[in-house]
């Protein structure tokens, strides 16, 4: 009786080992996985969970009533999460709500699981879930999930709160979408101080720093900030990076064009034109043909849009007929076809300043009275609704002389 006892109580403290040595397995293959993971050595955590599965459906199966199976079914969950598995993720993740609705992870389960909807985009359903959770990190992930849903100032507003906590300190992907979050709603000075503590950090990739850079710069732009534009733009490292060079180069030069400052845009463009070798040589001549078109320089515009076009720039085509009538307009003689010129610069071309100065060649030359008042009356639609020069407007006004016509421009410019 003796021997059978000892042989059963042997027994049971060899199958106690084997479970708990499982249970130790997967608890640290899943530690290790985890710490990888928040190190971002992606492929190492991903290694590590992809053992998870095994160790842990082994202690699910064979130890059902143990007290370890809330941690096993935690594990998997998570680790289905890491590896881009949502759906089976989310069975593992119910079990353990439905089977275990009192254990001391379930804090943290219902956290992952939030995490989880947000990865799975499935947006709505992350929002609803992480706004349930009182957590720090449930918090971020709602943030994000408003940056994702573009509710840029609900996002904002848990960013700058979130911010003042210690826990983010080094929470590059929390600043990455809070910097892209501050950029959408022009908040450039927090913009700005996030951005330039992102592009210290080494462990960020190249292109994020170089794209928030280059977005704040877009944004400083859209302010007409045109310093800190620049400033912005040529804070893009490019190295031995020649393609990257080429970009920064032609948006430093099309900010230099909206700040009025042809020349400085016309020295980068002509070394775009010579040493680029992708599509920012055929962009180059694009805009130096802009910028000689601008000038009345028409022979060399046309050049460089012919360039321009040879490389694929459809646009480059119709600027070309734009000049081509801009020339016109020198040699033509014939007043009436000036108007209908001034038609398609209008109402084809879209180039309503074009159109006036078609209409005041007609308005000083004609002799003829009713393409005058016709000249004068378009030229107030002009001025009035696309111009928005209600001066200038109000000066060809006044040359109106029939009634119906003098009634219809005064209802325009008021």
């Amino acid at each position: 009786m003796l021997i059978i006892i000892g042989f059963s109580i042997s027994k049971i403290w060899i199958d106690f080992r084997v479970y708990f040595n499982n249970y130790y397995n997967l608890k640290t293959i899943f530690n290790l996985a985890e710490k990888y993971y928040n190190e971002g050595n992606i492929n190492k955590a991903l290694e590590n969970y992809r053992k998870i599965e095994e160790k842990a459906s082994k202690i699910i199966k064979l130890h059902s009533s143990s007290s370890f199976v809330d941690d096993a079914l935690y594990m998997l969950a998570v680790s289905y999460s890491r590896l881009g598995e949502y759906t089976k993720s989310e069975q593992k993740f119910r079990e353990l709500f439905q089977f275990f609705p009192n254990s001391k992870i379930i804090k943290n389960a219902k956290l992952e699981y939030g995490i989880m909807l947000y990865n799975a985009n499935r947006l709505d359903d992350a929002l609803n879930y992480l706004s349930q959770v009182k957590d720090k990190k449930a918090r971020a992930y709602l943030m994000k999930t408003y940056y994702k849903l573009e509710n840029y100032e609900r996002a904002k507003l848990l960013g700058d709160e979130l911010l003042k906590s210690k826990e983010f300190e080094r929470d590059n992907d929390f600043k990455i979408v809070l910097a892209n979050v501050y950029i959408r709603t022009n908040d450039l000075e927090k913009a700005e101080v996030l951005v330039d503590q992102i592009s210290k950090i080494q462990t960020v990739p190249d292109t994020i720093r170089n794209n928030l850079m280059a977005l704040l710069s877009d944004a400083y732009l859209n302010n007409k900030n045109y310093d800190k534009a620049i400033n912005s733009i040529n804070k893009i490292s490019y190295n031995d990076s020649t393609s990257l060079e080429f970009f920064v180069k032609l948006k430093t030069a099309r900010i230099y064009i909206a700040k009025g400052d042809t020349a400085k845009a016309m020295d980068i463009f002509e070394y775009l034109s010579n040493f680029a070798f992708d599509s920012t040589k055929y962009l180059s001549y694009y805009y130096l043909g802009g910028i000689f078109e601008s000038r009345g320089d028409f022979d060399k515009a046309l050049d460089f849009y012919d360039k321009a076009y040879a490389g694929g720039m459809k646009l480059a085509s119709e600027r070309k007929e734009i000049i081509l009538k801009l020339k016109s307009i020198e040699d033509e003689s014939d007043l009436n076809k000036l108007y209908r010129l001034a038609e398609v610069f209008f109402l084809d071309l879209n180039k309503p300043d074009l159109a006036l100065e078609t209409l005041d060649k007609i308005i000083e030359q004609s002799r003829d009275d009713e393409l005058t008042q016709k000249s004068l009356l378009f030229a107030v639609y002009i001025c009035s609704k696309y111009l928005n020069n209600k001066d200038k407007a109000l000066g060809y006004y006044s040359k109106i002389k029939q009634k119906w016509m003098l009634d219809i421009a005064k209802a325009w410019i008021e």
